[in-house]
């Protein structure tokens, strides 16, 4: 695979569109009148090879739940731990931190972030690209805290959660969002990105939604409950452009190093999106490839399966020897 161009990202600024509003200043309870062991994670055995802390609470914002990851470290391997944050699946809607392909890479000498993030309902976008933004930059606040190596940090996500992830990679941690302000001083940049089935441009799923009613009026609920717009809102073309992960590839000056996976079959999210952004990232000289599934729907169990997670392991590995850790 060619290597990724190093770089650095950088967001451009090509969102006038006011996404939410802030909420009016309130006096909040401060987090001193808890009993501070109460807040501090607690290690557990749940996965083989794996040391796991559980629901560690990594940020808040005001009016929002905290927003909490889990964190699996391999327990029969040396410090420091290259690290992979993964967001799940579940059209935006559903879905939970436990999800996912990943219950072996502990074993294998990586560490896990599995992030819950705050669903469609909850918050629109970019709010949720932030929450996995905000999970990068813990992973390097707390890293001399939990032996993760802050100069290997990579990102997973399937389907919904690929989506996020793709768009959080493309950030440069400036996603239009609110960010945690203790966290903000840490890089949100990413070393290779894995995404599976994920809808990465859903003004290209619109177009071909054109000749198709009934896929029309579905794409019309996700991109409500998504992007708070409805499919006649003048401003949709271009909150779609900004929301697209394949539009920001096409702007990013770095572009990690990309691994793709997707089912021949897939009738959730076409094959042809990440064809396009496989594409996009060749054209801009980055490090993209894509495995095909042969026969395969969308979240078929055979991407949890070796055949699949080995060699994304080789190519995470791969990566993070090429970019020897400079952050």
């Amino acid at each position: 695979m060619p290597h990724p161009s190093q770089a650095c990202l950088r967001e451009e600024n090509v969102n006038p569109v006011k996404f939410g509003t802030a909420l009016p200043p309130i006096e909040v309870i401060p987090y001193t009148v808890v009993d501070q062991r109460l807040l501090e994670p607690v290690a557990v055995s749940v996965l083989d090879g794996a040391t796991s802390y559980l629901n560690v609470a990594i940020g808040s914002h005001v009016g929002w739940r905290p927003l909490r990851v889990d964190l699996h470290v391999p327990a029969t391997h040396p410090a420091p731990f290259p690290v992979v944050v993964y967001a799940h699946g579940g059209a935006f809607v559903a879905g939970v931190k436990e999800m996912g392909p990943w219950a072996g890479l502990p074993s294998r000498g990586i560490a896990v972030v599995s992030v819950e993030y705050r669903l469609a309902g909850e918050a629109r976008y970019p709010e949720p690209v932030e929450d996995i933004v905000t999970a990068i930059r813990w992973v390097r606040s707390s890293a001399d805290q939990f032996g993760l190596d802050p100069g290997r940090v990579a990102g997973w996500g399937s389907s919904a959660g690929g989506y996020l992830m793709g768009r959080a990679a493309l950030s440069g941690g400036n996603t239009g969002g609110g960010p945690v302000a203790e966290l903000a001083d840490h890089s949100a940049e990413l070393d290779a990105v894995v995404l599976h089935y994920a809808p990465v441009d859903l003004g290209a799923v619109l177009d071909v939604a054109a000749a198709d009613p009934s896929l029309r009026d579905r794409l019309a609920v996700t991109i409500d409950l998504v992007y708070g717009r409805t499919l006649d809102d003048a401003d949709l073309p271009e909150v779609l452009e900004h929301g697209s992960v394949v539009a920001a590839a096409r702007r990013a000056e770095r572009l990690p190093a990309f691994l793709l996976a997707h089912g021949s079959a897939d009738r959730t999210v076409p094959l042809a999106q990440s064809r396009m952004l496989r594409d996009a990232i060749a054209e801009r000289g980055g490090s993209c490839e894509l495995v095909v599934v042969d026969g395969q729907e969308h979240a078929s169990p055979v991407f949890a399966e070796p055949e699949i997670v080995d060699p994304t392991i080789e190519f995470l590995f791969a990566a993070w020897a090429r970019d020897g850790g400079r952050r």
